[in-house]
């Protein structure tokens, strides 16, 4: 228990920048992507490279911080979220056991973030303030189950456009694009995955776009006005965990 309130007090100073309301919280400068933890940036990505990283038979356990007092309201949103997995896939998320040493320790940190994949040990993935809107929970429990962020993808500029002039300065790099063999795509690119931002991310003034469809027509949704996983997002799941 003492390495649990260790590693929530040590996380939950992570500095916040943005507003941590609706998909703002999603925005921090100082993580990863704005909402990954622990990465290295030349990591390979789309999805997890190594099969390790992955959960043993998409079972994921998880233990919600007895710290943390989140009310039944928000205990059920994050369970709902859960289902949108365990009903289209063959993830299964399932209270860890006493003995188990690997789980995803969910706790209201500062703003929404996640560690990608299984990484080993206590794992955190913070649900804080702004994060309480069903598809947020879904694209964090995304990251927490081996996925990144589909803007940042080697074959992106086929389908979106980024406007580097409207990023704010501290944030550029969170849009640079990979390499062909730095990724590990699973299926072609989704303009409605619960995965891909929307188009003001990281914007410089809150108004100015940062990315656009190439695609006439088609506006990239915030993560929190979508519905959830889409067709595309089930797809990759299931191959990555061949179910």
């Amino acid at each position: 228990m003492e390495l649990i309130i260790l590693l929530v007090l040590t996380i939950s100073i992570v500095p916040l920048h943005a507003k941590p309301d609706g998909d703002l919280a999603l925005q921090n400068p100082d993580l990863f992507e704005g909402d990954i933890l622990d990465i290295d940036p030349h990591a390979d990505r789309n999805a997890i490279p190594r099969d390790a990283q992955r959960w043993p038979k998409g079972r994921v356990p998880y233990q919600i911080d007895p710290y943390t007092t989140y009310d039944e309201k928000q205990k059920d949103m994050i369970k709902k979220a859960m289902d949108e997995y365990e009903q289209k896939t063959c993830i299964r998320f399932v209270e860890k056991e006493e003995d188990e040493k690997d789980f995803i320790l969910i706790f209201a940190g500062r703003g929404c973030y996640s560690k990608v994949g299984r990484t080993g040990g206590i794992q955190a993935l913070s649900f804080g303030n702004g994060c309480f809107q069903l598809p947020t929970l879904i694209h964090e429990l995304g990251h927490a189950i081996g996925f990144y962020h589909e803007h940042t993808r080697s074959d992106r500029d086929d389908y979106i456009t980024i406007h580097w002039s409207g990023i704010m300065n501290s944030a550029k790099d969170q849009f640079y694009k990979l390499n062909p063999s730095e990724n590990r795509l699973l299926d072609t690119f989704d303009y409605n995955s619960i995965m891909l931002y929307g188009e003001r991310t990281f914007s410089k003034d809150g108004w100015t776009k940062t990315m656009t469809a190439n695609e006439k027509g088609i506006k990239l949704l915030d993560v929190y006005d979508k519905k959830g996983l889409s067709d595309s997002d089930v797809k990759r799941i299931k191959k990555l965990y061949e179910c």
